[in-house]
């Protein structure tokens, strides 16, 4: 009798090690990551009247944040192997006043990303000033600083690291190495980890992961850009821009635009 209960102990101990194995190796480099991402308007708008170019612009956008709602939550998704990763906007029906603020440009209307953590090619198109905007560059070079700071994001325990982008815009980044993708969501990458939780406080928003779904995922850059699509790289997209928004809006409110639509 003894020996019959050894077998079955030992079968159910290499059963339960198999599943378990099969769990964690079940594509830990694929997968989906859903992020809501939460834009605080009303102090976003704010410091649009800060950076105002003269008193009328500084009134209208008081105003303007008067009537704006707190924040927006905006729904991301993020598929990612171990090459690559595509960011997308989940398109929903949002308040008037959100949408009023999405045709002005002044709430991002939906951007989409690309970057090929292999070869460093990164693509995004947005809406802006009523125009498809597509850029097709190289990912972005953030200076990462790691700390002994954890927090659990959707089930993953996971370290922050605290960054330097586009030369001057800090972000805090929280990244898990349970998932070995270098990636993030948004332009941000470059951490030994996927990013989870993300906030850029100049920018008045912050991002973190409801739902990892680890699994097998197609990802094509050549699906990413139609084929009338004009692709230009950051520098062209910012001259372009600034040739029809800069003098109205004044070169700090169009700095701040263009690294909420680049972020």
């Amino acid at each position: 009798m003894r020996t019959i209960r050894n077998i079955i102990a030992l079968f159910l101990i290499l059963f339960l090690d198999k599943s378990a194995v099969g769990q964690y190796a079940y594509f830990p480099d694929q997968g989906t990551v859903t992020f809501e991402k939460t834009v605080f308007l009303k102090n976003l708008i704010k410091r649009y009247a800060a950076y105002a170019k003269d008193e009328d612009s500084r009134r209208a956008f008081k105003e303007m944040a008067d009537q704006a709602p707190e924040n927006q939550v905006l729904r991301k998704t993020l598929k990612f192997t171990s090459d690559a990763v595509l960011y997308e906007h989940v398109s929903e029906e949002y308040p008037e006043a959100a949408q009023g603020l999405m045709r002005m440009g002044i709430l991002e209307s939906g951007i989409n990303m690309y970057q090929n953590l292999k070869t460093s090619e990164f693509k995004s198109i947005f809406e802006l000033a009523g125009e498809r905007i597509t850029i097709a560059d190289s990912t972005l070079k953030i200076k990462w600083k790691i700390t002994n700071e954890y927090r659990e994001i959707a089930g993953y325990q996971c370290r922050r690291a605290n960054g330097l982008v586009l030369d001057s815009i800090y972000a805090v980044a929280f990244y898990t190495d349970q998932i070995p993708v270098s990636g993030g969501p948004s332009a941000f990458n470059g951490l030994p980890g996927m990013i989870l939780g993300l906030a850029v406080p100049e920018l008045h928003y912050n991002m973190f992961a409801t739902k990892v779904e680890l699994g097998p995922v197609t990802i094509s850059a050549g699906d990413f850009l139609k084929k009338k699509d004009k692709p230009l790289n950051r520098k062209q997209v910012y001259d372009k821009l600034n040739a029809v928004l800069g003098d109205y809006l004044g070169i700090k409110v169009y700095n701040l635009v263009m690294g909420c639509y680049y972020l």
